[in-house]
């Protein structure tokens, strides 16, 4: 069971955290947010699950996690704001790429538009949703399923899902990990709202892909041209250049990449 106590204690953000909703057992910590009224959410709260029985990733794909072995949370976000919210997903993607490479000698890659990959294998993914007042934008919601102690997964993702365990070996505290991983995103969050340039190429030199030659999936269809990858622009668009040295962006609705 996540201990609420030890986290407090490891806990060295100047906001992000502070407030925490702890389960035990919940469907969905995003959705759970989701249903809160405004005047009980604050900026930075998280709420955490011990086991969550429906985690949803992109496309409303489920989520494997083993109770009690992972960090399945979602982070409340109040930036007063409705734009350029899939870099702020990417920072905190990016975020987590700084923790794994801190705490294990693993080499951690974003896989467009919301995954970490490390050895070719998942283990991570982020899932971010708003919820509106009328036209005002009330909260963003940043879920992350991040697997950590997990040891196996099911045959339809033991080839395709990995966790710090599996990889590093070694067994990790969760609540100490959080903790350290919050102070990364608070970090991260800060300078994706000050519109830090510097951020964009850090999270682009993390792109799968990046500076490479690809092919893309553009609305579900497949394209037989090539495209270089220029990585993410600042409203988080993908830009890449085309075999006739012209530049396209694209959102991350319409694209997938298909890497080599």
């Amino acid at each position: 069971m996540f201990d609420v106590d030890q986290f407090k204690k490891a806990l060295q953000t100047q906001w992000v955290g502070h407030e925490i909703r702890y389960f035990e057992k919940l469907e969905s910590t995003n959705s759970h947010l989701k249903t809160i009224s405004s005047d009980e959410i604050s900026h930075g709260m998280i709420c955490l699950a011990d086991d969550q029985t429906k985690g949803r990733g992109q496309y409303e794909r489920n989520w494997e996690s083993m109770p009690g072995q992972n960090l399945t949370f979602t982070m409340v976000f109040k930036p007063g704001r409705a734009e350029r919210l899939h870099v702020l997903t990417l920072a905190c993607a990016y975020a987590t790429a700084i923790l794994i490479e801190k705490k294990t000698s693993l080499k951690a890659q974003i896989k467009w538009p919301n995954d970490l990959i490390v050895n070719r294998r998942k283990i991570a993914g982020l899932l971010t949703e708003t919820v509106f007042s009328g036209n005002r934008l009330d909260r963003v919601l940043v879920g992350i399923g991040f697997n950590i102690n997990q040891e196996s997964f099911g045959k339809a993702l033991d080839h395709k899902a990995t966790s710090l365990k599996i990889e590093d070996g070694s067994t990790f505290e969760r609540e100490k990990l959080l903790a350290e991983y919050l102070n990364f995103i608070e970090y991260c969050y800060t300078r994706w709202h000050q519109n830090d340039t510097e951020l964009l190429r850090s999270i682009n030199q993390k792109l799968i892909g990046y500076g490479e030659w690809i092919t893309l999936s553009v609305n579900g269809q497949s394209s037989t041209d090539r495209y270089k990858l220029l990585g993410i622009n600042e409203k988080g668009q993908l830009t890449v250049i085309n075999q006739e040295a012209g530049v396209e962006t694209f959102s991350y609705e319409q694209i997938r990449l298909i890497i080599d």
